[in-house]
């Protein structure tokens, strides 16, 4: 998808449908539109008021029109401008897609003043909104032989008429596309099945992607490389799947960076829950059980375009996890990348044994100042928190501060739960250090954050449950049912603002 921006004269414009924001206030039009109408379309006003509309969150009216410059108006509903923010923006842009394919138009152009509030600086706002309408766009056809009527519509362009928009909207514009292709990015590799997004069908995306952006470097530690590394925690959870796994390593290094910050997602390909076999109900949920790597891979991509002068490096641990004769068994022992030996009494607590790996290898062979993991890893975070918000657990208060933050920006919210001393005892192990989980009910979310925790020494560290998150969360006009690509947006902003204070 395209956006583009021009300043010409409302008079001159030519577009098959123009869509026009209605904010809750009197009077309805800034000026400017107001002169136009009058002389261009003195009876929309009285056609609004026969059509009943009122200018509700993303409520709207199609006008049709005599004027073959303009044949189609919209008025899409924004609300009251004290509850105008950035969520409610996202929401309302969102709907330029649905109005567009209502009306079979690929290419509108949408109108925008500098009378309109805006709930944060021009420089967020406008990539965040513009992300809104390339994710509610996102359509995965390939697997449909007959797609739904509206399936065929594809919207090309959006053209935002904006008279003395500032010189950086172009830039913006760009930027906010790039945005929204990454989420979709992660929330394609989320929707595929598990027999299609094998581990090695995650490589394969990782080499393509390689091959393109000029920034990274990749390392593939395969199934020989692992057990001659010691990765033997990501190790115990493949042992039941025919798929080899492995640890995939992605680079971003810039020239002006100083110093390097981690990210390591969650990738089980499918997760069946191996001996400790899941439920059936369900089961098939279990294809989103990469999200975390997937939103990673996302990000990485999303860096790379942007070319952020930053270094960062991802880990994604890729395997599956499925019972057979070969599989792990509750009450197996394994020692770890860090030399740390793990009591391994549920299978279906895999998630926290390939990151602990992962965050010991990166932590080891990259040194980051900060390391950020993301991962699905219990479902107790959904009892806490639902399908709104991420748990965020991390003891280091600035770290919560700066995400909380970009997590309020991007719509991808976190809420903070404890780290406290008291877990820990419930994490230790009979015979070997640590078991992978607790000895007593309760804090599910809690102890497998305490269990990750084990594996990082000094890098500041926080640990992301999207458990809730990653799929199923509430729809919306730029969020449609199933994976969500929740992440990207969220580190999208938290490295923006951590290079605009700090500069790295």
């Amino acid at each position: 998808m395209q956006f583009q921006v021009v300043q010409t004269r409302l008079t001159s414009l030519k577009t098959d449908l123009l869509i026009i924001p209605v904010f809750d206030e009197s009077p309805f039009f800034p000026a400017p539109l107001q002169q136009f109408f009058d002389q261009w379309f003195p009876e929309i006003e009285q056609l609004l008021k026969r059509s009943q509309f009122t200018p509700k969150q993303e409520t709207y009216r199609i006008l049709p029109t005599s004027n073959n410059a303009i044949p189609a108006l919209a008025f899409l509903g924004c609300g009251k401008v004290d509850e105008w923010d950035i969520e409610n923006a996202r929401r309302v842009f969102g709907k330029i897609f649905h109005i567009a394919r209502e009306v079979k138009t690929p290419a509108p152009t949408f109108y925008w003043n500098t009378t309109y509030p805006l709930p944060k600086e021009a420089r967020i706002f406008f990539p965040e909104v513009v992300s809104a309408v390339v994710t509610a766009a996102y359509q995965i056809k390939e697997f449909k032989k007959e797609p739904a009527d509206d399936d065929d519509f594809h919207l090309s362009s959006v053209t935002l008429h904006f008279h003395q928009a500032p010189e950086e909207l172009p830039q913006w514009l760009s930027e906010g596309v790039l945005l929204g292709n990454a989420v979709n990015f992660a929330r394609y590799l989320g929707e595929l099945p598990g027999n299609v997004l094998t581990p090695e069908r995650f490589v394969n995306e990782i080499i393509a992607l390689d091959s393109k952006l000029t920034s990274w470097k990749i390392e593939i530690l395969d199934k020989n490389l692992l057990e001659a590394k010691g990765l033997n925690a990501l190790l115990a959870v493949a042992r039941g799947s025919h798929h080899a796994p492995f640890l995939a390593i992605v680079q971003h290094q810039h020239p002006r960076a100083k110093q390097t910050i981690a990210l390591v997602g969650k990738g089980v390909t499918f997760d069946s829950g191996g001996i400790s076999i899941k439920p059936s109900k369900s089961m098939d949920e279990m294809k989103y059980d990469m999200s975390g790597a997937g939103l990673v891979l996302a990000t990485m991509r999303l860096i790379a375009e942007l070319n952020l002068p930053i270094n960062v490096v991802a880990a994604m641990p890729l395997v599956e996890n499925m019972p057979s004769g070969s599989a792990t068994r509750p009450g197996d022992i394994v020692t770890a990348y860090n030399g740390k030996s793990i009591e391994i009494l549920n299978t279906d607590a895999e998630g926290r044994l390939i990151l602990a790996d992962a965050l010991s290898y990166v932590e080891k062979h990259y040194q980051p100042e900060i390391i950020i993991d993301f991962a699905t890893l219990t479902g107790a975070i959904i009892v806490a928190l639902g399908h709104i918000a991420a748990g965020l657990f991390t003891p280091d208060e600035n770290l919560a501060e700066t995400l909380i933050h970009a997590g309020d920006i991007s719509g991808d919210r976190l809420w903070q739960l404890p780290l406290w001393e008291d877990y820990k005892e419930l994490m230790k192990g009979k015979l070997g250090d640590l078991r992978n989980i607790a000895s007593k009910p309760g804090a599910g979310s809690i102890t497998a954050a305490i269990f990750l925790q084990a594996f990082v020494e000094k890098a500041r560290w926080a640990h992301i449950d999207i458990a809730g998150t990653a799929w199923d969360m509430p729809p919306s006009s730029y969020r449609p049912e199933g994976a969500t690509g929740f992440g990207v947006r969220l580190l999208y902003e938290w490295l923006k603002e951590r290079l605009s204070t700090s500069g790295n």
